[in-house]
């Protein structure tokens, strides 16, 4: 609904392109138990804004995340990859030239395939078994999204607009137990 709204609203803004970071804020445990924290994870996307109204854009996007992860056992690597698709929307208030903030929903595609086979991890005073795929799997998140987009002045000669977005994702916004908080630090250039 939020699509067609967006499209029926006016016209486009042009293209706008971001290459930046992606992190997961959720600690992950090696194969001692300790926590370990998730790295920065190289991101792209690719959209448009739509205008809404004077104070309003539709901004979807579609992205990749590229995952490759040592996941420190004996069972080597496994390969992790992300597609998402947002549906945010850019408020532009009055008095703020070069800022723009943006919430919204997103849908988190997430794949990972390896060789398989069962790795037993600590969990509090026992231990667990954990499976790893042996062929490809997929699940897909939902998310609501906060952020800002920051334009500057320079960089005129390659863009329309210039600037950095921030953007943090909150997995499974309504569950205290398994809520999860990711975020994108980005280039943006408008075409």
């Amino acid at each position: 609904m939020l699509l067609l709204l967006g499209f029926a609203g006016g016209r486009a803004y042009g293209v706008h392109v971001t290459t930046g970071f992606y992190k997961s804020l959720m600690d992950v445990q090696d194969k001692n138990g300790k926590e370990a924290t998730n790295p920065l994870f190289p991101a792209i996307g690719v959209g448009t804004n739509f205008e809404m109204t004077s104070a309003f854009r539709f901004s979807p996007q579609l992205g990749y995340i590229s995952h490759t992860v040592d996941s420190k056992d004996s069972y080597g690597k496994y390969k992790m990859s992300t597609i998402f698709l947002l549906y945010d929307v850019l408020w532009l208030p009055k008095g703020f030239t070069n800022t723009a903030f943006r919430f919204g929903l997103g849908t988190f595609r997430k794949s990972i395939s390896g060789k398989g086979g069962a790795v037993t991890i600590p969990n509090g005073n026992s231990t667990m078994t954990a499976y790893r795929p042996g062929k490809s799997q997929t699940s897909y998140s939902g998310t609501f999204n906060l952020g800002a987009d920051i334009q500057f002045e320079f960089l005129r000669d390659w863009f329309d607009k210039f600037g950095v977005r921030g953007e943090m994702f909150v997995f499974r916004p309504l569950s205290k137990e398994y809520r999860n908080y990711s975020f994108i630090l980005a280039a943006v250039g408008y075409f």
